[in-house]
């Protein structure tokens, strides 16, 4: 005669299949969790690098007067509000540039010089004409000084420090922090990657930098306070009219050229 389960026995497999079943659950809610944060990341990661080659192309097109002086009106500004770890001390730069480069193809200015000014805003921010959206980084442009009016019976002023005249357009967000350093000349510089050099202050607003450093800083991927969690992206960029700046008649590449020609003159160390 064939004997069947006894109650206990059933109530074990009953409590193994429940045990399998939750633990099977547990993971695959945690590898689809793993799966959705890589994804969240690795999209904010894409669209910070998209918002980085955009500053650094825009950075690369600086346009500076090839008129044998200095003009402050064109010159790099670097406004320093902190290291940068969220929108309250992020950095402001601002610069004079030409092309398509942040202000994109179909604005009016991009076949113009004209000036842009790059920064972090928090959503909610009313500091301008209109409430910020969302937080992330924004771009202002507004035209070079030589195409504003040149009527202003009403005395409206054109540069960046009316508020009310251009309105932040936002570049990326899930940038939460920037910040930005310089490195002032070429001169203070000892090795190719050397970091140690670069300073959180620029001064010499009638010029630009030799080289820029950014740093962004991308939300935490679980969505916890960003303040705390973020992850810096960084590179640093070599700008072209550097030399040019510096007199405002040298072309861009003369001064390396010249280094060049006196490190191939030097005579060897004798023994």
């Amino acid at each position: 005669m064939r004997r069947g389960f006894t109650m206990v026995e059933m109530l074990l497999a009953v409590l193994l299949v429940g045990v399998l079943t939750t633990v099977s659950v547990f993971t695959f809610n945690a590898v689809s969790r793993g799966w959705q944060i890589s994804t969240d990341y690795m999209d904010k990661m894409q669209r910070t690098d998209f918002a980085l080659n955009q500053v650094i192309s825009g950075l690369r097109s600086m346009y500076y007067p090839h008129d044998g002086k200095q003009d402050e009106r064109y010159g790099f500004v670097l406004t320093n509000n902190g290291e940068g770890e969220d929108p309250d001390e992020s950095d402001v730069i601002e610069w004079s540039k030409t092309g398509s480069a942040i202000v994109g193809n179909k604005s009016a200015v991009a076949d113009t010089v004209h000036r842009v000014q790059v920064m972090v805003l928090e959503e909610g921010n009313h500091d301008y004409k209109e409430e910020i959206a969302v937080t992330g980084l924004y771009a202002r442009q507004c035209p070079d000084i030589a195409l504003r009016p040149k009527d202003n019976p009403d005395d409206i002023d054109f540069s960046f420090a009316n508020d009310d005249m251009y309105q932040p357009v936002l570049v990326s967000d899930g940038i939460v922090g920037f910040n930005c350093r310089v490195l002032k000349t070429a001169d203070k510089i000892e090795a190719e990657n050397d970091e140690s050099a670069f300073e959180d202050e620029f001064a010499e607003s009638n010029s630009v930098p030799y080289k820029v450093e950014l740093t962004f800083r991308i939300a935490d991927p679980e969505g916890r306070s960003y303040r705390s969690n973020t992850a810096p992206v960084m590179r640093i960029i070599r700008i072209p009219i550097h030399e040019q700046s510096l007199d405002g008649a040298t072309m861009p590449g003369d001064e390396e050229k010249k280094a060049e020609g006196r490190s191939r003159r030097r005579p060897a160390a004798s023994n």
